[in-house]
Parts: C-alpha cells; structure tokens; sequence
C-alpha cells in the first residue's frame, strides 16, 4: 500500500528559521563593512588631496617668488634703459600693443594646452616632474606623469631664459625689441598656476561630495570649516601675495645694491633657473595622478570628447549659465586692463615731469606697491570675501572699480609725492582684492579640462587691451 504523503509544512523549522536570519545578517555586515571601506578610501583620497593643494600651493608661490623677484630687479632700469636707447611714449606705446599682440595669441595657446594632458607637448616636456603624491605614501604618481600644466610651466620658464639672455647681451633698440617678444608669447606661468590652484580645488570639491555620499554624513576630517568661495579667494590670495612679495625684493635689491642692467639680468638668469627646481617637484592634482597611472599601455578606442563650451564664440551666445557668468569676468578683465594700459602709458613720463624719478625712485614706489599688494592678496580679500558673503562680493567690486578710477585721476594730476603714496595704498589694495575675487570666481565656473582655456581667454582679453590701449595714447 501506498503511504499517505505527509502534508507540507506552512512555516519552516526553527533552526532553519535561524539559519536564515544569520545568514540575512551577515549579509547586512559584509554591506555594511564594504561601505565603511569605501568610506574610508574616500576620506583617505580627500585627505591627501588637500595635502596635495598645500604642498602645491607652497611650491607654486615659490617658484612664482624665483620667477618674478628676478624679473623684477630689472623692471628699475628700464625707463632710464629704454631713454638711453632713444625709445620715446610713442616708441613705448607701440612696444606695448605689440607685446599686448603676441600675449594675446601665447594666452591662448598656452592655456589650451596647458588643459590637455594627452599632447605630445606633455607626454615629453611636462612628464619631466617627481612630486610626491600617492595614497599610503607607496610609489610616486607623479614621476613620469604627463601633465600640460607643468609643461606649459617648463615652456614659460626657457622663455623668460632667452628674453633674459638677449637683454643682456644686445644693449640696443633692436635687442630691446627681440628680448621683449619670447617672453609676451610664451611666459604665462601666472595664469597656469591659477588654473593649477583651481584644479586643485576643483578635486577636492568632487572628493567632498564622494565622501559624503559614502559615508552619509558629513564627516569631521573632510569637510572644509571655511566656504569653498573664501577657501578659493585664500589660495588665489596666497599666489598673489607671492607676486607682491617678489616685486617688493627685486627692487628693493636695485634700490640697496644699485646693480647695472647687465648684472640685474644676470641675477634674474639664477633666480628663473632656480624657480625650475620647485616646478619639478611640482605634485600633480590627485585624479591627475589616478587618471595617468589607471590607463595601461595598450590604447582604448577613442571616444568623442565633448566640445568645450569656454570657447569666445560660446561665451558670446550666452545660452547657459555658466557661459554668461564667465562673459561677465571677461567684460570686466577687459575695462579693467583698458584703463590699466591706458593710465600706465603716461604715467612713467608724468613721474619723470613731475618729480624727476629716477632708477632708485622706481625701485622704493614699486617696493611699496609690492608690500601693498602682497597684503592686498594673503590678508584684505579673503577677511572681505568672508565678511560679506556670496552675495556681497558684487558690491566689494564696486567699491573696488570706484577706488580706482577717483585714485589714478587723483594720483595723476597731484603735486605731492605723498598723496600719490597715499592714494596707490587704495589703488593696490582694491586691485589685489578685486583681482582675487574675479580670479576665484573663474576658477569656480570651469570644469578642470577646460579651467587653463578660461583663464587663457581672459588673459588674451586683458591683452586685447593692451592693443588698444597704448597705442593712440602714446
């Protein structure tokens, strides 16, 4: 006979039940484990990304310190250079639209390629570096790491090197006019630096947010105490001071030493091919580093990259938010650099008219607005930019552009060379805080691939300008 099938069971046994509940468990810790492990990655990639920028940001400041300080030496020199060899403000005028000229197209150039890590130019001269960078302090990414920032950088230092060179050796019109031309189209370290600086920033940013979505929380060790708009204004504010700090040595040194050019162009030789050192050892931002070491040596199929959009023609559409952001930052480069250029193509001749201001008197007023400016950029901008906030900083570059026009003319047209002191101690500080707000801003706009165009663009608009400019007021 046929034994009766036994009815099934509804609800399964207990120790079943509890097998199935460890294992639902242990499932739910091994989750748990895997997002503290990519919590803490994050954390330890944020970390060492803000490393990287303070390590960055020195190296930069101290290369820009070499670079400007022994440029700088000679700047003294040159009204009294430029009398000896007949170069009149007609003379000086037409220098300056040519040098505006060639800025214009090296701007440009510069800055795009200073974006494209993958060029020839980066792959050879930019992968000439070793700083350090690396999670855990294992290896170094950046040794042989192609980069366009660094290569830009090693390109503007050799030409600074052979505008040096031609200066101190052809002490002629002609020699005067060749020694200005490598320089105008190569040597805009500056401009990469502030795109390196933002990149950095930009990184970190991206990291911040990758944190927080691992860990869920805000996290105490990567979260920044300061706003991204002050942390910005602070590092741009570091470069900057950096540049007053060199133009407050350099004729600090021609004042006290009282060097001939010859000599002023020989130490500003050492003090570029000292700048080099700290460009070489100049870190990578940290996906930089992990982009260059993840691809392998066999090539991938490649893809169509997306077009930029901080491109002139885009910018002038105006279609997006960010295109009419930068096309602001661009007009008001542009009205700022016009009256530069315009005001300081009389303004050497008016000093020389007024109060016979010779190579020493050059070297104390630009030792002054050195200082002036290096407080300008590491101190005022960034205590204004935390004062009045996101929104208020509309209103800091009013003020700004009201204190610069009422002190050129003020400054123009005094009798005393105490007024004048007095009134540059405004006009170098609503530069320097102007200037740092516009440049953090930039940084802000642009993605890290295109940032180097951007500032690019904006440099060429400043050297669009300087054609302008000089040329019918000399």
């Amino acid at each position: 006979m046929c034994q009766p099938t036994p009815p099934l069971v509804k609800n399964p046994p207990s120790a079943l039940k509890t097998l199935h509940d460890n294992s639902l468990k242990n499932n739910n810790d091994t989750l748990k484990f895997d997002d503290t492990t990519t919590s803490a990655t994050a954390v330890a990639t944020l970390l060492l990304a803000r490393k990287t920028l303070a390590r960055g940001t020195l190296f930069a400041c101290l290369s820009l310190l070499l670079l400007i300080t022994g440029m700088s030496i000679t700047f003294p020199h040159m009204q009294s250079r430029r009398d000896e060899l007949g170069c009149d403000s007609l003379c000086y005028g037409t220098m300056t639209s040519v040098r505006s000229a060639l800025s214009l197209v090296g701007t440009a150039v510069v800055g795009r390629l200073s974006d494209k890590n993958g060029s020839f130019l980066a792959r050879t001269l930019g992968s000439l570096g070793r700083g350090k960078n690396s999670i855990g302090g294992e290896g170094d990414m950046n040794n042989g790491s192609a980069s366009g920032r660094r290569a830009c950088l090693y390109l503007g230092t050799i030409a600074s090197l052979i505008g040096l060179t031609i200066a101190a050796s052809m002490n002629s019109l002609h020699g005067l006019w060749l020694s200005m031309i490598p320089g105008a189209l190569l040597q805009h370290n500056f401009e990469v630096y502030k795109a390196l600086l933002s990149e950095y920033h930009n990184n970190i940013e991206q990291l911040e947010i990758q944190a927080k979505d691992s860990s869920g929380e805000e996290n105490e060790n990567g979260d920044s105490k300061q706003s991204p708009a002050s942390n910005r204004s602070g590092s741009v504010g570091k470069l900057g001071m950096s540049v007053g700090i060199s133009f407050m040595i350099g004729p600090m040194i021609s004042a006290v030493a009282s060097p001939t050019f010859q000599f002023a162009s020989y130490f500003a030789i050492v003090c570029t091919l000292a700048s080099v050192v700290f460009v070489y050892h100049l870190p990578l931002p940290v996906s930089s580093a992990h982009t260059h070491h993840e691809k392998t040596s066999h090539e991938t199929k490649p893809t169509q990259q997306k077009k930029t959009e901080f491109t002139l023609i885009n910018m002038l559409k105006l279609k997006t938010p960010k295109s009419r952001a930068a096309m602001f930052c661009l007009v008001i480069r542009l009205n700022m650099a016009l009256a530069f250029h315009i005001f300081n193509t009389v303004w050497p001749a008016s000093l020389k008219t007024r109060f016979n201001f010779g190579p020493t008197d050059h070297a104390r007023f630009m030792s002054f607005i050195g200082v002036t400016y290096a407080f300008s950029q590491g101190y005022l901008a960034k205590r204004l930019v935390q004062m009045w906030g996101k929104d208020g900083k509309t209103f800091v570059i009013m003020a700004c552009c009201a204190v610069l026009g009422a002190g050129r003319y003020i400054a123009y047209y005094t009798e005393s060379l105490i007024v004048i002191y007095a009134t540059f101690l405004f006009i170098i500080n609503a530069l320097g805080t102007m200037n740092t707000v516009i440049t953090a801003d930039t940084g802000a706009i642009a993605p890290s691939n295109e940032v180097g165009g951007l500032f690019g663009i904006l440099e060429a608009s400043q050297s669009a300008a300087g054609m302008g400019g000089p040329l019918p007021w000399g």
